[in-house]
């Protein structure tokens, strides 16, 4: 099916949200032309310590910033399309996408994280026996080995220190906001690590293996998911401050914006939980919104949420009520997430998708194409986006050769 084409077939229609006991909503939504997007680049870019989602303009960690929302700080995105700046061949069983900071992309082929030069993709160095994507901060990777915690010096890939665990279960890689603490999971624990020795500060015992990876709400509250469907806001003394119970286990990370936590489960419904004490829903649940399930994560900017699904369906709804404002077909292929920067929606796919989420400044007009590229296969892990970079996996060859790229 040609782009046109498919962009005219974008399904863009049935609202599925159960909002409080009302009834489903429905709409239709036409395709118009892209805005024009603003000018690339900001005048400063983002404090971590004082910006509300922990950014800083790099994609240092999963979710890109703090709050895993997925939208780049920096305003550099391609908007007009794409070129290939370097490719390097990783195995076809590589489903974790990049963190890219500091000049530099590391990225988990199978259990071995490599990591690039960002200009050439030079491999400048590697560590064996790796589990997770790491964190980037202040010259560190911070990685989970599977029992352990492991602090690796960012320029040479030398240990600085490494905390293990003897509690039943895997670590997951830490979350940290201003680097004054990492948190992580510890099977069905919840660990607080000194960021220079890996001391414990503090811990506490969850319902559940804990999942990768941990979002941090205002600042100050750890949000952490469990496989058994429990969800948990924990202060920065790890002491408990609300929790929810999902009916299923969620299959990504959570997102968070200023009063809500954002998850998509097993059984196919993504949930807003309010982290609003008042609220009058008694679960805490917001709203849920029948989408599909989503394995790498929420994208949420400006009040909507973003879910590309199982399915090869990615979603916009209305991060306050729930009401979904389009579908759009983007090829069946679980291992892909949106990612957000200079108002343009990036998504793999049958092939790397590029849209104006919001034509006229209004999500009920969308999805506006701006542009696809197409390789010889599916497209995934990624897209991430750093410094006006996609990077992203996608199948090269048809003989299921499979490559990091550059995108510029």
């Amino acid at each position: 099916m040609s782009p046109s084409r498919r962009a005219l077939l974008a399904s863009v229609g049935a609202a599925s949200a159960t909002i409080a006991g009302c009834s489903e909503l429905s709409r239709e939504v036409s395709t118009p032309d892209p805005d024009e997007p603003p000018e690339s680049g900001v005048g400063e870019l983002p404090d971590p310590g004082r910006h509300v989602s922990g950014a800083n303009g790099e994609w240092s960690t999963f979710g890109c910033n703090a709050a895993n929302t997925r939208a780049i700080a920096d305003g550099e995105a391609p908007v007009d399309g794409v070129t290939e700046r370097w490719r390097v061949e990783v195995a076809q069983t590589a489903y974790r996408e990049p963190i890219v900071a500091d000049d530099r992309v590391y990225f988990l082929d199978v259990d071995t994280l490599r990591v690039f030069d960002a200009d050439d993709g030079t491999e400048l160095w590697t560590v064996p026996d790796v589990d997770t994507v790491p964190l980037l901060w202040d010259g560190v990777a911070y990685v989970s080995t599977h029992e352990s915690v492991r602090a690796i010096d960012s320029d040479n890939g030398g240990i600085l220190w490494e905390r293990s665990f003897e509690t039943p279960g895997r670590a997951t890689t830490p979350a940290t906001y201003d680097g004054s603490s990492l948190v992580c999971g510890a099977g069905e624990e919840v660990v607080s690590l000194d960021p220079e020795n890996g001391d414990v500060q503090w811990r506490r015992d969850v319902f559940g293996q804990v999942i990768d990876h941990a979002a941090i709400a205002q600042g100050y509250y750890w949000i952490v998911a469990t496989e058994a469907g429990m969800v948990y806001a924990i202060d920065d003394g790890g002491r408990g401050w609300r929790q929810w119970r999902l009916p299923a286990g969620p299959t990504c990370p959570p997102s968070i914006d200023t009063d809500a936590v954002y998850v998509t489960c097993r059984n196919g419904t993504t949930y807003a939980l309010t982290m609003d004490e008042q609220a009058d829903a008694a679960d805490g649940i917001r709203w849920s919104v029948d989408t599909g399930q989503a394995e790498r994560g929420i994208a949420l900017a400006e009040g909507v949420v973003y879910v590309a699904t199982l399915s090869g369906t990615l979603h916009a709804i209305d991060s306050a009520s729930g009401t979904r404002y389009w579908k759009y077909d983007i090829g069946d292929w679980q291992h892909t997430a949106p990612v957000l920067g200079r108002d343009t929606l990036f998504v793999g796919g049958d092939r790397l998708w590029a849209v104006d989420p919001t034509p006229g400044d209004d999500p009920d007009r969308g999805p506006a194409l701006r542009f696809d590229r197409s390789f010889d296969g599916r497209v995934g892990p990624g897209p991430v986006l750093d410094d006006g970079t996609l990077y992203v996996v996608a199948e090269v060859e048809r003989d299921e050769t499979y490559a990091l790229l550059a995108l510029e």
